[in-house]
């Protein structure tokens, strides 16, 4: 049995109309996932204490490297979360860099920060 391998603008197709709103495209997440772009995930979370406002500084902060697949499942599921999104200019384009959610209680806030780089092509 032979696998085949879908491209990632297939996978997400029937994500269109809600991407498109935020100028990611099949053909932005096809790039994204060539070997020319690495994106890395840091996640920082806030838990309110008893007073009203988040602290300043993040109770944890991870930092991962992912893939352009994981990157279209975060953009993805903005509409159904309702994520506050921050766009930003990169090699990529003008794409989400930020994702901002709450949980339903409001007392957990946690920022997703993709930072998207371009790889220098190998010289030979």
């Amino acid at each position: 049995m032979k696998k085949t391998k879908i491209a990632i603008s297939q996978e997400f197709k029937k994500y269109n109309k809600v991407m498109s709103k935020l100028n990611v495209y099949g053909s932005t997440l096809d790039n994204l996932n060539s070997s020319r772009y690495t994106i890395t995930l840091t996640t920082k979370t806030w838990t309110l204490g008893s007073r009203k406002a988040f602290s300043k500084q993040p109770q944890t902060v991870e930092t991962e490297q992912i893939t352009a697949r994981e990157y279209a499942c975060y953009i993805s599921s903005v509409e159904f979360f309702q994520d506050r999104i921050s766009k930003q200019y990169t090699p990529a384009g003008f794409i989400p860099v930020r994702l901002t959610c709450y949980n339903p209680d409001k007392i957990i806030k946690i920022q997703r920060t993709f930072h998207i780089a371009h790889n220098a092509p190998p010289w030979d």
